[in-house]
């Protein structure tokens, strides 16, 4: 990869902290480059572009992408497909000060899904793009809390009044009666 753009100062690297993977220089530089990648495949791929900032080392003359560039590469796929990118799904859970089993809990969406969303590690399905989307509306969020609330309480036994889902008891006389039930044939 040649420049595309004359690098930053060094000042950059001593900010960053960055280091060269093959000699372990800090003296790195960034470059801007404009960078075109294929996404999809068969018919359905499509060549996506983006700026990144490439490292070079000018002790070993490497040149690399890092963490960033991969990240800048993640969000032109998200924005193609239309959905959040991970920082935006982040930024909702961190608008309403909640922890990831919070969140996933007032949701119903699963804990570990979130974090793969959270850090780009898998990207969501359209649907629940759409469903993070209309969490972002304070109002929808209430809902969502008070209907987890109402879920959270018990399942009562047959015979309570309470209009919850009911579950049955399985004790030995509802086991003997499924082991003498038969459907019979006549009339059929």
């Amino acid at each position: 990869m040649k420049p595309k753009s004359r690098p930053s100062s060094s000042l950059d690297a001593a900010i960053n902290d960055l280091v060269c993977p093959i000699c372990e220089s800090k003296a790195v530089d960034t470059f801007q480059h404009s960078d075109s990648f294929e996404y999809g495949s068969g018919d359905a791929a499509v060549t996506l572009r983006v700026v990144i900032p490439v490292r070079h080392c000018n002790s070993c003359d490497f040149e690399f992408v890092d963490h960033e560039g991969e990240q800048l590469q993640h969000e032109a796929v998200c924005r193609h497909l239309k959905v959040l990118t991970p920082a935006e799904v982040l930024g909702i859970r961190e608008r309403y000060g909640m922890t990831r089993a919070a969140f996933a809990k007032a949701t119903g969406l699963g804990e570990a899904t979130l974090g793969r969303w959270e850090t780009g590690a898998l990207i969501q399905n359209r649907a629940n793009d759409l469903y993070l989307r209309l969490i972002r509306w304070p109002f929808a969020m209430k809902i969502l809390q008070r209907l987890s609330a109402r879920t959270a309480r018990p399942a009562r036994e047959l015979g309570g009044s309470d209009r919850s889902f009911l579950r049955l008891v399985v004790n030995e006389s509802v086991l003997q009666a499924q082991k003498n039930f038969r459907l019979h044939s006549e009339g059929f």
